[in-house]
């Protein structure tokens, strides 16, 4: 069945193909038979035209005759004579001007109607050719741009000068020749049987040129002038289609006029393809027709073998149906039976992951982050899947780091853009069957709390550790300090010679700045009794800034208040937490050599009272932010380091906390968390 419908294809593919191939004979030939009806119609335009010009030049020729005989008459023809026969030849004529002149015997112009200069060389040698006979002849002859008849003037036989008529030839083709229009871009031009280009209306630059004497300019829409020299060689008339070397090909016919000793050729041509266009159009839509005809018959034919085949299988596809119905049974009950499994695999997963509490990455061996937890997700405050391992740590620092076999621990801080908090980062390859490694899973977890209490108790140790070796150094460098004290004022007092009275003022000051500091490690190792008071915090910070509102070192600094109005009393040591507050502003002016800003802010965070100062200052640099609280550690050419540990351990004796934040070249913030249970 199958063969049948494709030799029924076939044959119609062949019916098709025969009647395209008669459709483009039949076209060529119906085209070429009305390029040959258009073509004799342009002969017969061509002809009639040529005609005109011919009559018209003849009609010259007679009137110019009358001229000439009216002016034999006058005994002696004047100014107004010339001027009346000027009007008789001209009346009537509109486009073409003829201009009329008058010869003596001798062939010199003694009167002109002429508007512009003429040749002398062209209208002499056609005047010479009629001095001197008398006759009816009227003798016509052609110059480069006009036409020139002259008819002689005799008296009793006698020549005694002629008569001369100008018309040019470009007047002659625009009257009759620029009117011509042949379809939509076909026209007339014209030429003589030397080779002379007379008219051309879309080649106006051309006219006056040869066509045996030609140039470079002549060849710009030609390439050769084969077919001109053709029409000249023939003598007849004649029409047909030119075949054009380039461009396009144009159906030609022409005809000749006699022009005097000289014939005029008049052309008229036309596109091929405008004669053409009406049949091409309609040969194009039959051929479209057939084509659509033999898309519809293919397609029709096609969907009856596909339409069959279809029944064919049709039935084979309804037996493996049932067949499959049976396997599509047993999937389905083992699918939904390993879905379920894998459900509660997956709930197990998700409350193992959450409860976990801590964040869990999953990244490729490139570090792109394939996925998070949700408490990942939590811990940064935007989804960062997608991202770069190292999009997360632009400005961390790593504290500590080890490994084990390949599990690799890390403590870094400023993760996330998260400053003061500290993170330990537990890495771990994940391996596929070949061994190799083609991801990793990370553990984040939040040991800011832990760190804290770290510090916090290394800091105790070491401020009790302290507090018992200072008791003792002062105990036993105070007493004998004392004496030397005591030795060096008398000596000072009794001693007459200057230098030596400078000598012991120098030793005076520095055993009483020892003095001093043994006294400070005596406070530090015995800090005062706590003496609890209801205070409120804005006015502890007023008293303080009113303690060093004299000091010189404060002048160039600017402070800017910005408290909570409506923070409650507390209950706490307002001296010792005015003394804190001294220190840390006295601590910021020193920061500030060059003058500078002071900030202090005061205000609710939570159950507690949050105080911070920040100063514009040289900052504190990133390895020193850790040592500061410590005893005896100092940046200044002349502290003890003892006046941020002294800070430290009464704020953390109230009960509260203390913090700094630092950047070099930006200024430090300290920051004071003191609780609310002593709310008054």
């Amino acid at each position: 069945m199958m063969k049948g419908y494709i030799l029924i294809i076939g044959i119609l593919a062949t019916i098709i193909s025969a009647l395209v191939t008669l459709n483009i004979f039949f076209q060529h030939s119906l085209q070429l038979e009305m390029a040959e009806q258009f073509n004799t119609q342009q002969l017969l335009l061509a002809k009639a035209q040529a005609s005109n010009i011919q009559s018209y030049l003849q009609s010259l020729e007679h009137d110019l005759t009358h001229v000439a005989h009216f002016a034999s008459t006058l005994p002696m023809p004047e100014r107004k004579d010339f001027l009346l026969l000027s009007d008789e030849v001209f009346r009537g004529a509109e486009k073409i001007q003829p201009n009329l002149l008058f010869v003596d015997d001798k062939g010199q112009i003694f009167y002109s109607e002429l508007k512009e200069a003429l040749k002398k060389s062209e209208m002499q040698s056609v005047i010479k050719k009629s001095i001197g006979f008398c006759s009816n002849t009227v003798h016509m002859g052609e110059g480069k741009k006009r036409i020139f008849i002259v008819a002689p003037i005799c008296r009793q036989e006698n020549f005694e000068g002629a008569v001369v008529l100008s018309v040019g030839i470009q007047d002659i083709a625009e009257e009759y020749l620029a009117s011509i229009k042949s379809g939509s871009r076909g026209y007339a031009w014209m030429m003589d049987d030397k080779g002379d280009l007379l008219y051309h209306p879309t080649q106006p630059g051309m006219v006056g040129k040869n066509l045996y004497q030609t140039d470079s300019s002549c060849f710009k829409c030609h390439r050769s002038f084969a077919l001109e020299k053709k029409i000249i060689e023939s003598r007849d008339e004649h029409y047909g289609i030119y075949v054009a070397p380039s461009g396009e090909d144009k159906v030609l016919a022409y005809s000749r006029a006699a022009v005097g000793d000289s014939t005029w050729i008049v052309a008229v041509s036309t596109p091929y393809s405008e004669v053409t266009v009406s049949i091409q159009r309609a040969m194009r839509f039959y051929s479209w027709l057939i084509l659509l005809i033999f898309l519809t018959t293919s397609v029709i034919s096609t969907l009856l073998i596909v339409f069959y085949r279809k029944k064919v299988q049709a039935e084979e596809i309804e037996r493996h149906e049932k067949e499959l119905e049976g396997y599509a049974e047993n999937l389905e009950r083992e699918v939904t039976k390993r879905t379920e499994e894998l459900f509660a695999e997956k709930e197990k997963l998700n409350t193992i992951v959450s409860a976990i509490g801590s964040g869990i990455v999953l990244a490729d061996v490139h570090g792109e982050i394939k996925w998070v937890n949700p408490v990942m997700t939590e811990l940064v405050g935007k989804d960062i899947t997608g991202m770069h391992c190292d999009e997360m740590c632009t400005d961390c620092t790593i504290i500590s780091s080890y490994a084990v076999n390949e599990i690799q621990t890390e403590i870094i801080a400023n993760l996330f853009g998260l400053k003061d908090r500290f993170f330990q980062i537990t890495t771990a390859p994940i391996r596929g069957n070949g061994g190799d490694a083609h991801g990793y899973i990370r553990l984040i977890q939040d040991v800011t709390e832990m760190k804290t209490m770290e510090e916090q108790m290394m800091h105790s140790e070491k401020l009790a550790s302290l507090g018992r070796l200072t008791a003792g150094i002062a105990h036993e460098i105070g007493n004998p300090l004392t004496s030397v004290f005591s030795f060096v004022q008398i000596l000072k007092d009794m001693e007459q010679d200057e230098f030596k009275k400078e000598s012991l003022g120098t030793i005076y000051f520095h055993i009483n700045r020892i003095g001093e500091i043994l006294k400070q490690l005596s406070g530090f190792s015995k800090m005062p009794t706590v003496d609890l008071r209801k205070w409120n915090i804005n006015n502890l910070i007023e008293t303080s800034l009113s303690l060093i509102q004299y000091d010189k070192r404060a002048k160039e600094i600017a402070i800017v208040r910005d408290f909570s109005p409506d923070l409650p009393e507390i209950t706490t040591d307002g001296g010792q937490l005015s003394q804190v507050f001294v220190n840390l502003i006295l601590n910021a002016v020193d920061a500030m050599p060059e003058g500078g800003t002071l900030t202090i802010r005061s205000g609710l965070n939570g159950g507690n009272i949050a105080i911070s100062f920040e100063d514009t200052g040289i900052g504190i640099k990133r390895e020193n932010i850790t040592r500061i609280f410590d005893p005896f550690f100092t940046t200044k050419e002349k502290g003890t380091g003892l006046g941020l540990a002294v800070s430290y351990s009464i704020i953390k004796k109230l009960g509260g906390s203390m913090t700094v934040e630092s950047e070099v070249n930006s200024g430090s913030r300290f920051r004071i968390t003191l609780p609310l249970q002593g709310e008054a």
